[in-house]
């Protein structure tokens, strides 16, 4: 008999927690979502493919998200509120009954809205291509996440002159001149990295003749812009899940599912050196590969915060202007093979090493040079960022 009962226990417990879950379809106005009921209460596509909801972010830490349901992370593909989480207890999402889609905090705060209102009969409904969308009694839709993307964009998410991904300090926009770019935008300096700087924008294989400004990716991994950008992810021809995501370091990538697995593979990045990412080790960092990406500080600086290499550098010394240096009096540290990308005072001018020594001790606001020998070219820094070691540079790179 004890056998008996412990069969017929044992599959009961292990469905007892999914029962209590209650996914919806839509939801109408008047009604929300509790950030209590996070595990139990939330929104899905009706292929399943996407779900809605709270999402755990950190402790007692949560956002109003979009994820991939069958991903073994439930990855993110937006949130209404990423750089403001709500609290565990309190916080709730509901739409009202203008039509407007409201996320509330704990403390009766509104963090984020759809800024819409257009009467009754609205519902709030998540498609099967991942938009979250408000629409009105006729079907109309008023408002879509497709609108206002955050670190993702999904297949058939266009992608305008409007709109931006963002991650850190890092975003992917169309420039004022019609071209597809990737800049560092951090609190004090600002720099585009992708595409390289170094060659016209012809040279890059694209043009700012074409003002429509958008971008697509397709479920077989093509991604295109109106710039003539144009992408092929190496499983391109395949109709998998997929995404297309500007990550934490800068880079931008396509991503491919695997359905077996639940699992992400890479199958394109915009950069394919990572040093060349701007900002990854901060100002006075430099970036070098030993055989894997580190950051290290040159001779006679620190780490600014040993927790956080974005912060870059700080020197372990005090430079005053003092016109009676003498380049004799001074040390510079050579840097082999090491540079730091743009930010030069002098550009491009052949002379002597001491002579380019002299020109940056004379120059309060230089923090020191590239050297190329041969041609005896020297740049003078302003600010030493964006700094890179590559065994094929042909430079040298000296600080004070």
């Amino acid at each position: 008999m004890a056998r008996f009962l412990s069969l017929i226990i044992l599959p009961v417990l292990t469905i007892l927690p999914f029962s209590y879950a209650s996914p919806q379809l839509m939801l109408s106005a008047g009604s929300s979502l509790l950030v209590e009921e996070y595990r139990e209460t939330f929104l899905v596509s009706p292929n399943g493919d996407f779900s809605c909801g709270f999402y755990e972010v950190g402790r007692n830490a949560f956002s109003f998200s979009i994820w991939f349901t069958n991903t073994v992370d439930k990855t993110i593909v937006w949130s209404a509120n990423p750089k403001s989480p709500v609290n565990g207890r309190g916080s709730m999402v509901f739409l009202n009954h203008d039509g407007n889609l409201v996320l509330v905090d704990v403390n009766g705060t509104v963090t984020w809205d759809s800024k819409t209102s257009s009467g009754k009969g609205m519902t709030l409904v998540l498609l099967d291509i991942g938009n979250l969308v408000i629409k009105d009694a006729n079907g109309k839709i008023l408002w879509g996440s497709f609108s206002s993307p955050t670190d993702t964009l999904l297949p058939f998410q266009p992608f305008t002159k409007g709109t931006r991904l963002v991650s850190g300090y890092n975003s992917l926009y169309f420039d004022n001149d019609n071209v597809l770019r990737l800049m560092y935008d951090g609190p004090d300096i600002s720099s585009i990295y992708w595409p390289s700087a170094d060659y016209t924008v012809f040279q890059n294989g694209r043009t700012n003749y074409n003002s429509s400004r958008i971008a697509v990716l397709d479920a077989e991994g093509y991604f295109r812009s109106s710039d003539l950008l144009r992408v092929k992810s190496s499983d391109w021809g395949t109709v998998t899940k997929r995404r297309l995501t500007i990550d934490y370091d800068g880079n931008l990538r396509i991503y491919s599912l695997n359905a077996s697995s639940g699992s992400w593979i890479v199958t394109w990045e915009a950069i394919e050196k990572l040093c060349n990412v701007h900002g990854l080790c901060g100002q006075n960092g430099i970036c070098k590969y030993s055989p894997s990406l580190h950051c290290s500080c040159p001779p006679g600086y620190e780490m600014s915060d040993q927790q956080n290499w974005k912060k870059g550098c700080q020197p372990k010394f005090i430079k005053s202007c003092n016109r009676s240096y003498k380049v004799e009096d001074f040390e510079f540290i050579k840097l082999p093979h090491t540079d730091f990308y743009g930010f030069d005072q002098t550009y491009n001018q052949s002379m002597p090493l001491e002579e380019c020594k002299k020109i940056c001790l004379e120059n309060c606001s230089c923090s020191g040079f590239t050297y190329k020998t041969g041609h005896g070219l020297c740049y003078t820094k302003v600010i030493l960022f964006n700094g890179y070691s590559y065994p094929n540079f042909r430079g040298d790179k000296t600080t004070i």
